[in-house]
This record gives structure tokens, C-alpha cells and sequence, in this order.
């Protein structure tokens, strides 16, 4: 079977997500990424022809896009997704973790543990075509399920040559939240493992009303689209009653500054947009990762599952090394390389 892959937006930079693929005349877009910033183009949106569009998940860099496409394009996503979408935006269901076919090609899904109903696909072209989406096998909440063989592999590489240990950033965070602290999170990513950990600190603390929407949404999922064994702290979390005045904030992440939050520290813990990079750098915010992406020693993990042949690093500068050090088995433990990514 003819396969043919273009990456329009994600090589080479930390860039909106839009991926090509055409096998046998049919031809699929994976993700219609959004601007991360202003002054970032979605070039990728100009003239496209496509039969179909899948998204992998909710966050604005992966279907952001969405409103540039023709209407009346086809466009399928999990019913978790589709909230995000644009008002009124007609969409088709797909498998939370399952198979279906679309414009013919099948396709299989499964969780990627980044996200609420986040998902990769495995695309059923020649030998398999696998991407990532956004992924992440550290997460307290989300599931990641092992993907089939496949020749092609589109990975998350958000964190280059990164591999510091969850645990290690856990640590790390945990020692920056004395004082008043604000931390504006994805609501339906790392806000809601965020705040289960949160609770385990005892530390006085609150949540605002989209964070606690965000674990409302969790729990209303299927129980084997999350981790076992969360529920009841979910629920003893949503059941707490919160202080008013607390010492640390979890919040939606709305673009805050510093001037919005009078009393507070802002403590980022994901991607940095160049204004926060330039905050960050005048010592006016605070940025301590907290692992969402496949860092370097899992990404050589599913490609020796995988059993992949052609690999293609996505979401980073760093394409180069990262293919070198997939073939290797040298550690690179830096928290600092890539620091951009979220």
C-alpha cells in the first residue's frame, strides 16, 4: 500500500500540531493545531484537502485549528473532546480506545495518558502508522494503553532529550510552594492529577470552579478511562470544604501575569510562552516542570515495542538528537534543556 506522511505544522519547533497522511488516495489530517501564541502561524489550514479530520485531544495546540477548516469537513473525536470544539461544529465519535474505519483506512485508539479522553492513533496503513498525539506513561490519573506494531512512529518529543523522573519533579515543585502561590494548569490535563497530589500534601489550598469541573468530568467517564483506585479521593476532594484566602491556587490557565493574581506568585509548571519565558528570565514568575509528554526513555521504549522503523520526533528543536539518542542507551537527565516545552 502507497503511504505518504507530511508534517505541515510540529517539525521542528514546539509548534501547532497538523499531520498529512495519504495511503491509497484517501487522505487524513491528525490534529488541526492552534496558535500556542500570538504571532504563531497555523499556515498549515491554507488549501487543505483532505477527506477527514481526527483529533487526538482537547488541548488548543491540537484542535485549535478547528475553525479554519471547511464546515462540512468530516471530523471525529471522543465525546470528551468535543467541548472543545467550536460552537454548532458537526463531529463524528471516536473510540476512547477501540477500532473503527475512516474514509476506509482503520483506525485504532487508545488512552495516551496526557489528557481527559486524550487518545493516540494507530493507523492500519501497510505495516502501521503510529501517532502519539500528546502522551505520557507518568500520569497519577490518565491511562496509557500499549499501542500495536507499527513500521511508522509520530511521537511526542515536547521535552527533547529531557528525562528527569516524575518523581524528581514532584519533589522539586513541592519545595517551591512556600508562600502564597498561584499555578495555572490545563484544566482537563494536569490540573486534575495536580489536585489530588495537592491534597495529599496538606497544604491550604483551593481550586477554582474549571478545575473542579474538570474532575466532575472525570468521574463522569467510564472507570476504565482513568486510573483505579482515584475515585474516592476524587470525591473526598470535591466534598472538602475549601478555605477562602488559601495559600496556593490551581487554576485554569487563562494567560495570567503576575499583576493579576496581587499577593501571589505565579509557579508555572509547563510550556512557557515567549512573554513567560521573558518573565521567567526577569524573575518575575516561577517555572518548575511537571511531567505531561513522553520524556527520551520512553519514547526508546515504544520504539523498541513498536517496533519501529521510521520515527519522526515532533513538538521540539531537538529533532536530531533525539533520533540519535533513540538508538542509544545513554541517559540524559536535564531539567533545564528544554524548558520551553509544557
Amino acid at each position: 500500500m502507497s503511504l505518504r506522511i507530511e508534517v505541515l505544522s510540529g517539525l521542528g519547533d514546539k509548534a501547532p500540531a497538523a499531520i498529512l497522511v495519504e495511503a491509497e488516495g484517501r487522505r487524513l489530517l491528525l490534529d488541526a493545531g492552534g496558535a500556542l501564541h500570538p504571532g504563531q502561524s497555523i499556515a498549515w489550514a491554507e488549501g487543505l484537502d483532505v477527506d477527514a479530520v481526527l483529533i487526538s485531544h482537547d488541548h488548543f495546540d491540537h484542535i485549535g485549528g478547528v475553525s479554519a477548516l471547511p464546515a462540512e469537513l468530516p471530523l471525529y473525536c471522543a465525546p470528551s473532546v468535543a467541548a472543545a470544539l467550536p460552537s454548532g461544529r458537526e463531529w463524528r465519535a471516536l473510540p476512547e480506545r477501540g477500532q473503527c474505519r475512516i474514509a476506509g483506512i482503520p483506525v485504532t485508539t487508545g488512552q495516551a495518558g496526557h489528557s481527559l479522553g486524550g487518545v493516540w492513533l494507530h493507523l492500519g496503513i501497510g505495516d502501521g502508522v503510529f501517532y502519539s498525539g500528546d502522551a505520557c506513561r507518568e500520569s497519577l490519573l490518565f491511562p496509557f494503553d500499549e499501542p500495536p506494531p507499527a513500521r511508522v512512529a509520530l511521537l511526542d518529543a515536547s521535552y527533547g532529550s529531557y528525562d528527569t523522573l516524575q518523581a524528581q519533579c514532584r519533589e522539586a515543585i513541592a519545595q517551591r510552594l512556600s508562600g502564597p502561590r498561584v499555578l495555572p494548569v490545563p484544566v482537563s490535563g494536569r490540573a486534575l492529577e495536580m489536585a489530588l497530589w495537592l491534597d495529599e500534601l496538606g497544604v491550604v489550598w483551593n481550586l477554582d470552579d474549571a478545575c473542579r469541573a474538570g474532575l466532575e468530568a472525570l468521574l463522569r467517564l467510564p472507570r476504565t478511562l482513568r486510573r483505579q483506585g482515584q475515585d474516592d479521593a476524587i470525591r473526598r476532594l470535591l466534598e472538602a470544604s475549601r478555605p477562602d484566602s488559601p495559600t496556593l491556587w490551581l487554576v485554569a490557565d487563562r494567560d495570567d501575569d503576575p499583576e493579576d493574581w496581587p499577593g501571589y506568585r505565579l509557579l508555572h509548571t509547563g510550556y512557557l510562552t515567549p512573554r513567560r519565558q521573558r518573565q521567567r528570565i526577569a524573575g518575575e514568575v516561577d517555572w518548575q516542570r511537571w511531567n505531561v509528554h513522553l520524556r527520551l526513555s520512553h519514547m526508546r521504549g515504544l520504539v523498541q515495542q513498536l517496533g519501529a522503523e521510521q520515527v519522526t520526533p515532533l513538538f521540539t528543536t531537538e529533532v536530531r538528537e533525539v533520533n540519535e539518542l533513540l538508538t542509544t542507551d545513554e541517559p540524559l537527565l536535564s531539567e533545564e534543556d528544554s524548558d520551553a516545552a509544557g
